[in-house]
């Protein structure tokens, strides 16, 4: 009969020859992890360097093509409903921008954007020099909406006059096909005609403008007769009783 000679390790040992393999294990399936999920991103990210740089070219020697443009008043001011010897400024309800919406790092300028959409509505011409160009309000950022203070007094028994201010907001989506053969599609918008108005509360308003009917909704009462088309009421005294 043959004797056998293995021995045991003691169970100390044994303990920690298992978790030594079982720390490799995890290191490398940690290594084998992280090397497919950083490879790929490794190469995206150098793919998408150049197309970035790329995209920030500006876009020049272009052709646009305008649709969808509206013209359309914007109420800029109004007064409150002036009493007898009273003036009053103009308030502030809105402010028209100039400004044009594209995809970030397009390259598209705004100068020439909006001048190409002052064109096509023909507040600007094709023979202008340069000079009339720069001087182009409706095409430089640079010089916003700057609202009249206004004022209207009230002479005589005049009472619940108000003034309006008003603008023509431009506004149009454009194609853009650059000269390196990108095409960028955006909105801008501007304004034309920096206008302005008067009316009287006590009056009902015919053929108003939407811009005065705006203006009254703001300052007049909603029953007096800018608002609801009727005739003044009769002061209490003047009257006739029966």
């Amino acid at each position: 009969m043959s004797e056998d000679h293995r021995t045991t390790a003691p169970p100390g040992l044994r303990r920690a020859l298992v978790a030594a393999v079982a720390a490799c294990l995890v290191v490398g399936a940690a290594s084998f992890a992280v090397g497919r999920s950083t490879a790929p991103e490794t190469a995206a990210a150098a793919g998408a360097e150049p197309l970035a740089r790329q995209s920030a070219v500006p876009c020049q020697g272009g052709t646009y093509t305008w649709f969808g443009v509206r013209e359309e008043p914007l109420l800029t001011g109004v007064s409150r409903a002036s009493q007898k010897g009273e003036e009053t400024p103009l308030a502030a309800v809105a402010r028209p921008r100039k400004a044009v919406d594209a995809p970030r790092g397009a390259g598209v300028d705004t100068r020439r954007t909006l001048h190409s959409l002052a064109l096509h509505i023909g507040e600007a011409e094709l023979d202008d020099g340069d000079a009339d160009k720069d001087s182009l309000a409706f095409a430089d950022p640079s010089r916003p909406y700057d609202l009249d203070d206004g004022g209207v007094e009230v002479d005589g028994d005049g009472v619940g006059t108000v003034e309006w201010a008003e603008v023509t907001t431009v506004t149009g989506q454009f194609r853009l096909e650059c000269g390196d053969g990108r095409t960028v599609h955006g909105q801008a918008e501007s304004w034309t005609v920096d206008g302005a108005g008067v009316l009287d509360c006590q009056d009902p308003l015919t053929d108003a403008t939407s811009t005065a009917r705006d203006a009254a909704l703001l300052a007049c009462g909603g029953d007096e007769p800018a608002n609801t088309g009727g005739k003044p009421e009769a002061p209490e005294g003047a009257r006739k009783t029966s």
